[in-house]
């Protein structure tokens, strides 16, 4: 047991008889469900409904009242005073329910869950240890830190009542970003309530359930039959393959898409491929390839619980279950103008099509927006009865600055307000702060991000396997698109539901433009420029030095970065130059609340006094230090003297870049005023 946590035992349930135990929620059936995608092709039972508590901001009350406020943090329901201390309440949920996924972008102080209203809580521990995979009894892949979001999807059911709060032992939980998403079930049902007892009592459950999440297999029958098709696929040209007549389902579709020369991969080969089904004559999955796997333009190996793609195959695989009462049929399109080896392999096992079983829907919706004023976008808007179950996004970003600061939002069977209301779009795909980190889960990824920063292709998925939305009426998924710049911006998304038929959604199908790439600008660099983050470091003597990623203001939008040195540190960095003599030296630096005073020299001669670099803007400053002797080998160095008074001590110190000789300025303001207001 972790030395930092304290649990409480409710007593174990016993079970009365086979009957009663097949119908019971408990963490035994929900761990069962997590690999489980052959239960999403049928209507739930027993029912529930999917909702979510977050911090996101309480001012924002209706579209026309503060919708796009963005102070989505330390918002909880209420403070409670408990034996000295403050606890902060996150979600106070009426069951029989379960909790299934929990996220925050900065996990502190201790956790409490308090279940059936019990005056003891069931469970103590640090909100960071329960995410970030510190209790044996919460491992990966059910917990972990991911592109800096920390993730809980290990379920927690109750029967009657679950709290979960934030003290602020151990850390000050006021600024915490956080997400609790949890199932409400239809009146009478039963549910073994969580304890640490019966956590314990499902640890193999756990571990059969965690290796099937890790090494996914596509369902399997003896009775299965697999379909090989092999073609060449000509700009225009389709290629259509049947299915079996008869009830059954598609449980696992390879495909393998090449430039007929392999010499030659366009980097929009896959995009341009159009994948179409249908089946009983419902149109139901209509989007490029590329996208429907997660990733477009360019390939990228990936491994999710649905979906995999091989970088030593090129296959793409999908094991999404897909059903037919009678037909189905798969089409391939060429939108592009390169012929196209097209390689299939498609698994269909006959099975019985009953009253609750559904149509998988996957279809892809591309627009090009400009990014003021902030808006809704609309992911998925269907009307019927079904169940919403995840998505893939591509986001071509014309500059660095962050393009996902937007919340989801979700309205089941007509509400006015959503009932999944989040708190930023990388929040809802598990990770945080913006992060460019690539990584791969069985519920979520992001598989590209070009940078520098955001600039350029972005690709993240979310399946929402446990904690899937069902619908009975209708269901729509807004994301907003809240940009820190005012540019074009290029977003793409498939939407991945199971609807009964008879259903509808309001996607058009694709024009022959959507399949162009969208075309990202240069990142601007000043002419001649000496960039920072390209120069040798000679020594330093404190701190940490590294190449650090910033936006369209700093020259390649990059900078070498010195933080954390103390007042009398030096760091000495080699200039060389191919022109010799006397020159004009000019610089651009980085200046912020966290940068001190530094006395600069060349070849040993001080630059003039010691500059100031705070700011309390993070922005940059030129500075033209006057003529210089260069020669082919050169030395600036900077040495930490202070920092100003209203300055945090940090004592950070950046090189944008070095101009020698009578030319160069800072980047004109006109040419990054129409990169930032590109039309």
């Amino acid at each position: 047991m972790n030395s930092g946590c304290r649990y409480f035992a409710l007593p174990l349930v016993v079970l009365t008889s086979a009957a009663s135990a097949a119908s019971e929620v408990s963490i035994r059936s929900l761990l069962l469900e997590m690999p489980d995608l052959e239960r999403l092709a049928h209507v739930s039972k027993p029912a529930y409904t999917m909702a979510q508590a977050s911090s996101y901001d309480r001012a924002a009350k209706s579209p026309t009242e503060n919708w796009f406020a963005n102070a989505d943090w330390g918002q909880f329901l209420r403070v409670e005073r408990r034996q000295g201390h403050n606890e902060y309440v996150m979600a106070d949920l009426k069951g029989p329910g379960a909790v299934m996924r929990i996220w925050s972008a900065n996990p502190a102080g201790t956790l409490r869950i308090y279940v059936d209203g019990q005056e003891l809580p069931e469970l103590i521990i640090p909100f960071s240890d329960l995410l970030g995979s510190k209790n044996p009894d919460f491992p990966p892949p059910f917990t972990g830190v991911h592109g800096q979001g920390w993730n809980c999807y290990y379920p927690i059911p109750y029967q009657n009542s679950l709290k979960i709060t934030l003290d602020d032992v151990g850390g000050d939980p006021r600024r915490v970003y956080y997400h609790v998403g949890y199932r409400t079930y239809e009146p009478g049902v039963v549910v073994r309530s969580f304890s640490l007892a019966a956590v314990k009592d499902a640890s193999k459950v756990a571990e059969k359930a965690a290796a099937k999440l890790l090494d996914p297999k596509p369902v399997s029958s003896i009775k299965q039959q697999v379909t090989n098709e092999e073609q060449t696929l000509q700009p225009g040209g389709i290629v259509s393959v049947r299915t079996p007549e008869g009830a059954g389902f598609i449980s696992q579709l390879l495909v393998r898409a090449n430039a007929e020369d392999v010499s030659e991969q366009p980097e929009d080969l896959l995009r341009t491929i159009q994948f179409e089904a249908d089946f009983d004559d419902e149109h139901c999955i209509d989007a490029p390839l590329g996208d429907f796997f997660g990733f477009a333009p360019g390939f990228r190996a990936s491994a999710s619980l649905p979906m995999s793609s091989f970088a030593e195959t090129g296959f793409l695989e999908s094991r999404w279950v897909m059903p037919q009462s009678e037909t189905g049929r798969m089409f391939f399109i060429n939108r592009g103008t390169h012929p196209v080896q097209l390689n299939l392999q498609i698994t269909w096992i006959p099975r019985a099509w009953t009253p609750d079983t559904m149509h998988f829907k996957a279809k892809w919706r591309r627009e090009t927006l400009k990014t003021r004023p902030f808006r809704d976008w609309t992911l998925l808007d269907a009307a019927g009865t079904g169940r919403y179950v995840g998505t893939t996004l591509c986001v071509a970003n014309p500059v660095s600055a962050w393009w996902g600061e937007g919340d989801e939002k979700v309205y089941v069977n007509g509400e006015t307000f959503p009932s999944t209301f989040g708190t930023g779009s990388e929040d809802y795909f598990g990770y945080a702060w913006s992060s460019s980190q690539l990584f791969q889960q069985p519920y979520h990824n992001q598989l590209r991000c070009d940078g520098p920063g955001n600039r350029g292709y972005t690709c993240v998925s979310r399946y929402q396997i446990s904690d899937d939305i069902p619908f009975t009426t209708s269901l729509r998924f807004d994301l907003e698109i809240w940009h820190w710049a005012d540019v074009l911006a290029d977003f793409a998304d498939v939407a991945f539901w199971y609807q009964l038929p008879g259903g509808s959604d309001t996607f058009q199908a694709p024009n022959a433009a959507s399949f162009a790439i969208f075309p990202l600008p240069e990142i601007p660099h000043i002419k001649g420029a000496i960039e920072g983050e390209s120069l040798k470091l000679i020594s330093s003597t404190g701190g940490q030095i590294e190449n650090q990623t910033l936006d369209e203001r700093w020259s390649g939008a990059a900078q070498v970065w010195w933080h954390d040195p103390s007042p009398g540190d030096k760091a000495i960095w080699e200039i060389p130059s191919a022109k010799l003599g006397a020159m004009r030296l000019k610089g651009q630096f980085c200046i912020a609340r966290d940068y001190g005073i530094v006395q600069l020299y060349w070849n040993g001669q001080k630059l003039g006094s010691p500059v100031d670099f705070y700011s309390d803007s993070l922005s940059v400053r030129l500075i033209d230090f006057g003529e210089v002797e260069v020669r082919e080998r050169n030395e600036l160095q900077a040495e930490i003297v202070g920092s100003n008074n209203s300055a945090i001590k940090k004592h950070m110190f950046a090189i944008d870049y070095l101009l020698l000789g009578e030319g160069g300025s800072r980047m004109p303001q006109a040419a990054l005023g129409r990169l930032m207001q590109r039309r």
